[in-house]
């Protein structure tokens, strides 16, 4: 079945448009099942039919994040055909409109599973008949985990920062597109031949421009199929339990890493952050989205889900041109900036490549080797240098570009139009600065939201940590250090907001003191 093959007109209301959203990680422990879970929660709180299901075959658990036991039926059930449909296996939650289908527990089911079995299984759960059916994918490259990722509409990496977690989202990523690829050339027994002996070859596996050129060179119609997959394939990257800053600046790290040595191009959904409540919510029993609806984690959940439904979604998942391997690229391609960025863009370009692809960082584990890091490092380090000499820019661009730089991309309009996609996707208020709006945190909050500028952006700009960002936002005084600092903070989070800085650091400072004499701090 071809990619996003189960997406139908029309669903059960007539107007809806079934997604099948496939949630995995190359390994267990990333947060998969917790992310799946309140995904599948949020979408039904917003009026959506949604099935949940746990597709795990041997070790079955996301009916706990449900605050559920495990149900009698299962994807067993499925699998052997004891059911006519999966739809017979779902069972109701507490949360209106998501239905729930269950993974089985049996050690052996994997093993014992013919092809058939397994596709019975996968086509059953695209066929559930809802808006939304959102599964929990085994960890790992299991061909019913490659499957229903390679056929998503939304198909969903969820990493965390740490070594191993972010090289075996690579192997996700790749193994899914390989997958893909072989599926489609099962009736091509050269193709196939060719496929199969790259793929089995030692070390690291191909990348897909790789295997394109080498289809291509082989004379094969599946090279064509090779570039429209690497350009269709987007899985949704999220970063979970974060707790630095390096932490939230990975996932564009690893998207600028797997186009450039994959050939392949994710895109940066979003971060959690790490939330003690998400392990009380399990211990409990009590689902997260429910009981802990205030929490941070809870509330990083819903910015996620609201961009995943924001119509800019649309325009990131739309097909795009392979990415150009490093040697092929010119100088603005190698920093990742446009042709006429200003000096201070060139210079924090290199800064990103310094700290995204230096020596030990965890964005390349398991995309590109030494060599290649280094190489691409110096690459930049050059560009950066050349750039940065007005005679030797102006000698290279006359080069480059003899008839004038490419049209610009307009960069300020899209932001802003992604902004006020955001504003109707969170169904918040477009906020208004009168004369007698109090600068608080919630304002300064809602006003940052409707802009569509990400904590990160104004972290990395601002050097602020976004701990503090979000504790201003929230105002949580007793997380905010001494008030000279506070002061600071919210001047340049208003400069950067374009409101009067003036009014913003009197109308917070005083809600400030007010808390500390609340609590006998002053």
């Amino acid at each position: 079945m071809s990619p996003r093959a189960g997406k139908r007109e029309g669903g059960h209301d007539g107007a809806a448009v079934r997604k099948l959203v496939a949630v995995g990680a190359g390994k267990g422990g990333s947060g998969v099942s917790m992310f799946a879970a309140n995904l599948a929660m949020f979408l039904a709180q917003i009026g959506k039919k949604v099935a949940l299901v746990d597709a795990n075959l041997a070790e079955a658990g996301l009916h706990a994040w449900l605050g559920l036991p495990r149900p009698e039926r299962t994807v067993a059930d499925v699998l052997h055909g004891r059911v006519a449909r999966a739809e017979d296996a779902l069972v109701e939650t507490r949360v209106g409109g998501l239905m729930f289908l269950a993974g089985s527990d049996d050690p052996l089911l994997c093993a014992r599973a013919a092809a058939a079995d397994l596709e019975r299984l996968a086509r059953g759960i695209r066929e559930i008949d809802v808006d939304f059916v959102v599964v929990d994918l085994p960890a790992g490259l299991h061909d019913l985990t490659l499957g229903l990722f390679a056929d998503a509409d939304l198909p969903i990496a969820v990493t965390s920062a740490t070594p191993d977690s972010v090289e075996s989202t690579y192997r996700l990523i790749r193994g899914a597109f390989l997958h893909a690829l072989v599926r489609a050339s099962r009736d091509d027994g050269r193709s196939f031949e060719l496929l199969d002996a790259m793929i089995a070859r030692p070390g690291r596996p191909p990348a897909a421009r790789e295997v394109a050129a080498a289809l291509e060179g082989a004379g094969s119609p599946l090279s064509f199929e090779a570039a429209r997959l690497a350009g269709a394939l987007h899985p949704l990257l999220v970063v979970n339990q974060t707790k630095v800053k390096s932490d939230l600046q990975l996932g564009d790290a690893m998207v600028s890493a797997a186009a450039r040595w994959m050939g392949l191009t994710p895109r940066f959904l979003g971060s959690l952050e790490w939330d003690d409540n998400v392990w009380l919510s399990l211990r409990r029993g009590q689902p997260l989205v429910i009981d802990y609806a205030q929490t941070r984690a809870c509330k990083d959940l819903e910015r996620l889900v609201r961009r995943l439904l924001g119509q800019d979604m649309q325009d990131l998942l739309a097909p795009a041109p392979m990415p150009q391997p490093t040697e092929n690229q010119n100088l603005y391609e190698l920093l990742e900036i446009y042709p006429g960025a200003s000096d201070e863009e060139v210079r924090r370009a290199l800064k990103r490549v310094r700290d995204d692809f230096g020596a030990g960082s965890l964005a390349v584990r398991g995309a590109c080797t030494e060599a290649e890091r280094a190489d691409y490092q110096r690459r930049s380090e050059e560009a950066h240098a050349r750039l940065l000499d007005p005679a030797r820019r102006r000698q290279y661009d006359r080069q480059t570009f003899p008839e004038g730089f490419p049209r610009p991309k307009a960069e300020g309009a899209r932001a802003e139009a992604a902004g006020a996609k955001r504003r109707a996707a969170s169904r918040e208020p477009e906020v208004v600065v009168g004369g007698d709006q109090i600068m608080d945190g919630p304002f300064l909050g809602r006003l940052r939201r409707e802009k569509g500028i990400e904590l990160a952006d104004i972290s990395a700009r601002a050097k602020i940590s976004v701990t503090y960002l979000k504790a201003i936002e929230e105002e949580r005084f007793p997380d905010l250090p001494a008030p000279v600092y506070v002061r600071g903070y919210v001047t340049e989070l208003a400069r950067y907001l374009k409101v009067d800085p003036g009014r913003a650091v009197r109308d917070f400072m005083n809600r400030l003191e007010s808390s500390r004499r609340r609590r006998g701090k002053v």
